[in-house]
């Protein structure tokens, strides 16, 4: 028996599309794939462990594990910094704007950060994200993704020890596991959406754990 109190004819009109409902009700970024580190807010209040990657999106936090596979679509420059509630973020290398974050970005508590963002899909959440190498050691790591652009990664987690310092870091390897790949169209959408930002730079608000996006 239906608990409904108005018949379904009557909410799903012709103008009440379930889809539509879906576009204008959530955000209009992709969630983000994030390594978290001893750092994070959200491993500091028991919301996930650290060393696991994870999706996020609002306040949203999708705990992959601490191996994920993926299919890494494509990359972007990006950089970010974080000032007060605003974010301001750049995708053109050549631009001031961009060329300052990577120059304040080697002070200690600058809130700049530079790096490629990636484009990827998730296959065991069937979800699109993106991934900014952001920090020194995933700018290092960096160079293991070049030659797996376009086809399947597996991420994985490694501890880094100095004499005084520890911190968990991204290492990518090449995948072999047979993947589930996305629609065509929606991986052309997200890819076209990808590589055509609004603007190159701009300022919006900050938002979550860990906040540049």
């Amino acid at each position: 028996m239906s608990n409904e109190l108005i018949p379904r004819e009557i909410t799903q009109g012709a103008l009440a599309i379930p889809e539509n409902f879906d576009i204008l009700s959530g955000s209009t970024y992709l969630p983000r794939f994030q390594l978290f580190t001893s750092n994070s807010d959200a491993c500091k209040e028991g919301k996930i462990p650290i060393g696991h990657y994870a999706l996020v999106l609002d306040d949203s936090i999708t705990d992959l594990g601490d191996c994920v596979d993926v299919l890494i679509i494509s990359y972007r420059p990006k950089a970010v910094k974080v000032e007060g509630d605003e974010l301001i973020i750049s995708f053109d290398l050549e631009s001031d704007v961009f060329k300052s974050v990577m120059a304040q970005a080697e002070l200690p508590n600058s809130g700049c950060m530079y790096g490629n963002e990636l484009l990827l899909w998730i296959p065991a959440v069937q979800q699109f994200a993106t991934y900014h190498m952001n920090n020194k050691t995933a700018r290092r790591e960096a160079k293991a993704v070049k030659p797996l652009l376009g086809r399947q990664a597996t991420f994985k987690v490694h501890l880094i020890k100095t004499s005084r310092y520890s911190w968990h870091g991204p290492v990518v390897l090449p995948c072999s596991a047979p993947i589930e790949m996305p629609p065509a169209d929606k991986l052309t959408a997200e890819a076209h959406r990808f590589h055509n930002p609004s603007v190159q730079d701009e300022v919006e608000m900050a938002q979550g754990d860990d906040r540049p996006r």
